[in-house]
């Protein structure tokens, strides 16, 4: 209950509007020296909750209603747009969080370089421990003039700090790794209104590992032999997968109305894993009869991912997105925070207009799954990560699980025409069998933040993410909430 009280009055806070001031106050001056009862109510949170809450918030605050008020959102993409067409995009990409995850980019994005309905991106990152990966991606709408699309890929991922987690654990071990992978895809629509399309495709992942040169205990534990699970061993993989997407939503990146689900499976083929030397056992401090070899099982394995997202609009609007008048209009709506202010927004009269005027519900339910083809061959790659990305927004840690289960809600109301401010709470599950869920494995996160986006693309989004009581995560980064 209290963490449903804490949010309310979020939602209060940041979809604040400033002609709050303009009307009447909710401490009404008397003639008399006698205080009222609605004086005598709002005196702590007036001058005990709101100094203590505005000194909170401010660090936020501050630099959110400077961007609001001179336009920054508007300004930056007017920035990083080039071309007759206005078709070529041009920005840099970060993600700060601690330790060396802490990231720095380019991305570049070309409509229409080639000819006419194609779309090239590349992105280049590079983190705080000199890690790089850089990610290519070309795709092509009506193929051959017919109703087809296709996509290629290249990515290489060289990170000296990867890890793995051992599964329905949150133990994890280092692993430093550089990853190749190639891929391509091909799809179709199934129905005329191009909402249902299906698509198959195959990617080559090639995992080279370099071995630890420090005896972790996972080295020696036969719960979890590595000889059978690929670490510390190069090895390949080749999935091939369908996938069947429904999309009706108004905007890939705004949405208000609409659902989109998607089903992926894959079934991958795992190639010998490479093994590990003598000598480099021996410098680990094990002492083995020599090399370490494929423990000789089938590492192939099939994977399901699918989600379920649905959009409803609150309000009397057209739609949810912004126009630029609308969003010049919206921009002075806000101002400073103020518990004296939100005292009048959540006044009996005015609470529907500020819970239920051009808002968004959005709900997602995902499910990640993974099957092996012999128990305990499948590589310590194959199983699905519970993290922020999952999302379980709250934690800074993962677990890793051969099934997972997850539900996000968030509530949403624009800011200015690409801000949008969030509210969300998410649960999340594990097991190790698909028909076992259990409430001991449950996980909840929740928050708030802001999200800046076009209609068509995402640009980034800081949040502030809590699980329970227990510890808050800063979630700075270009990648959407959803899939």
């Amino acid at each position: 209950m209290m963490r449903l009280m804490t949010l309310l009055v979020l939602v209060g806070v940041l979809s604040l509007p400033a002609h709050a001031k303009k009307s009447g106050e909710v401490v009404q001056d008397t003639s008399s020296g006698s205080m009222s009862f609605a004086e005598i109510i709002s005196w702590p949170f007036i001058h005990v909750i709101q100094p203590v809450f505005g000194m909170l918030v401010y660090p936020v605050a501050a630099p959110l209603h400077y961007a609001i008020d001179n336009g920054v959102a508007d300004k930056a993409v007017d920035l990083i747009t080039f071309g007759e067409k206005r078709n070529i995009l041009i920005y840099p990409v970060f993600n700060l969080k601690p330790g060396s995850s802490t990231m720095i980019g380019l991305c570049y994005r070309h409509r229409n370089l080639f000819m006419q309905s194609d779309y090239v991106v590349f992105e280049g990152h590079y983190y705080a421990n000199s890690d790089i990966d850089v990610k290519l991606r070309y795709s092509k709408q009506s193929l051959f003039g017919k109703k087809l699309y296709g996509a290629v890929n290249a990515n290489l991922y060289m990170d000296r700090n990867n890890g793995f987690i051992l599964p329905g654990t949150k133990e994890s071990f280092n692993q430093a790794d550089t990853t190749l992978n190639l891929g391509a895809q091909l799809g179709f629509p199934i129905t005329e209104s191009r909402n249902l399309n299906f698509s198959v495709g195959a990617e080559l992942v090639y995992h080279k590992a370099d071995f630890t040169d420090t005896k972790d205990s996972v080295l020696d534990d036969p719960k979890y032999p590595i000889e059978n699970r690929g670490l510390y061993q190069n090895h390949f993989e080749i999935p091939f997968y369908v996938n069947l997407v429904f999309d009706n939503l108004d905007f890939p990146y705004a949405p208000s109305r609409g659902q989109r689900f998607s089903l992926r499976a894959s079934y991958a083929l795992t190639g010998e894993y490479g093994g590990i030397k003598h000598s480099d056992l021996v410098l680990a401090g094990l002492n083995r009869d020599g090399d370490l070899k494929d423990g000789g099982k089938n590492h192939d394995y099939v994977s399901v991912d699918a989600f379920y997202q649905i959009y409803f609009f609150i309000g009397r609007a057209e739609q949810y997105v912004l126009n630029a008048k609308q969003g010049r209009q919206t921009r002075k709506f806000y101002t400073d925070f103020s518990l004296n202010e939100v005292l009048r927004v959540w006044r009996p009269e005015n609470l529907v207009e500020t819970l239920f005027e051009h808002r968004v519900l959005a709900f997602q339910l995902r499910f990640q799954g993974v099957w092996e083809m012999e128990k305990g061959g499948a590589p310590h790659s194959a199983f699905p990560a519970l993290n922020g990305r999952f999302p379980l927004r709250g934690y800074t840690d993962a677990w890793c699980a051969p099934f997972l289960l997850g539900f996000s809600a968030e509530y949403r109301w624009p800011v200015d025409r690409l801000v949008d401010g969030v509210v969300f709470n998410e649960y999340a599950m594990i097991s190790d069998k698909v028909n076992d869920w259990s409430k001991d494995r449950l996980y909840n996160s929740w928050g708030f933040g802001v999200r800046v986006r076009k209609p068509d693309m995402f640009l980034f989004r800081l949040q502030f993410a809590f699980h329970s009581w227990h510890g808050i995560s800063l979630v700075l980064t270009i990648a959407p909430e959803f899939r």
